[in-house]
């Protein structure tokens, strides 16, 4: 049994959130307390010690990110909820954390709550660090993006990847030094990650890293030169918007 709390400053989220535990997931989740502030809510932690925290991004005029700065030691796993505010997603995804959108449904609570027999409470340590660095780094933009592997997890800075190639429901990043990873991930999830860090989809199958574009050879689509050599074809209907990201 998982021994959660919620964190959540809306009581109608809470009232929400808890009746839905208590009639679909009682065998699994054992909800032990909640409360509607960052205040409350490190006190709360630390007198139930936790399995779980929902956690909502947005508690009144703090956040999610104030209140695990200010814990000594993070060892509960946390699904975040919010009713969507994109930095804070962007962030959330970049560290490989789940997070569900308000209102929350059955069907996506129980899918988080079943990845959580996957994740250990050292891993979920490993991506709130690193989830917590990029928020440091808010003027400078995401530096580091944790993502799944076969094996586990890996941790990578986002300048080292060159390029992403999708396989289907998987994705090869292929990055400096001759690396590559295979990702379960798709293209498509890189590419809403990683477009405002100057990356381009340029072809249903290749998203590039800009920063090493090396050539561009004219054609009906034409293809680019990647600085590890690699030539990629670049689509018809992907020409224009490609030239004009080129330009900026």
């Amino acid at each position: 049994m998982t021994h959660a709390i919620i964190i959540d400053d809306e009581q109608h989220c809470i009232e929400s959130l808890s009746n839905l535990l208590r009639e679909e997931f009682s065998d699994k989740i054992d909800l032990n307390g909640t409360a509607t502030t960052v205040e409350e809510g490190i006190k709360l932690v630390g007198n139930e010690g936790p399995d779980l925290v929902f956690l909502d991004v947005q508690i009144g005029d703090k956040t999610a990110f104030d209140l695990l700065r200010k814990l000594n030691k993070i060892n509960f796993q946390i699904i975040f909820t919010t009713a969507f505010e994109k930095y804070a997603i962007q962030a959330i995804k970049f560290s490989a954390l789940d997070y569900l959108l308000k209102p929350i449904g059955k069907d996506d609570l129980e899918l988080a709550i079943n990845k959580l027999s996957e994740i250990s409470k050292k891993l979920t340590s490993s991506k709130l660090e690193a989830l917590l660095f990029n928020l440091e780094r808010k003027n400078d933009r995401f530096k580091k993006i944790i993502v799944p592997t076969n094996t586990g997890f890996e941790f990578l800075d986002v300048a080292d990847i060159m390029r992403c190639e999708s396989h289907i429901n998987y994705t090869t990043l292929y990055l400096k030094e001759n690396k590559k990873l295979l990702v379960a991930k798709t293209l498509k999830e890189f590419e809403e990650m990683l477009s405002e860090y100057h990356f381009f989809r340029v072809h249903n199958s290749h998203l590039v890293n800009l920063a090493f574009v090396k050539s561009y050879h004219k054609g009906k689509g034409g293809s680019v030169m990647l600085a590890d050599g690699t030539e990629i074809e670049v689509s018809t209907r992907r020409k224009d918007d490609f030239l004009k990201q080129l330009a900026k």
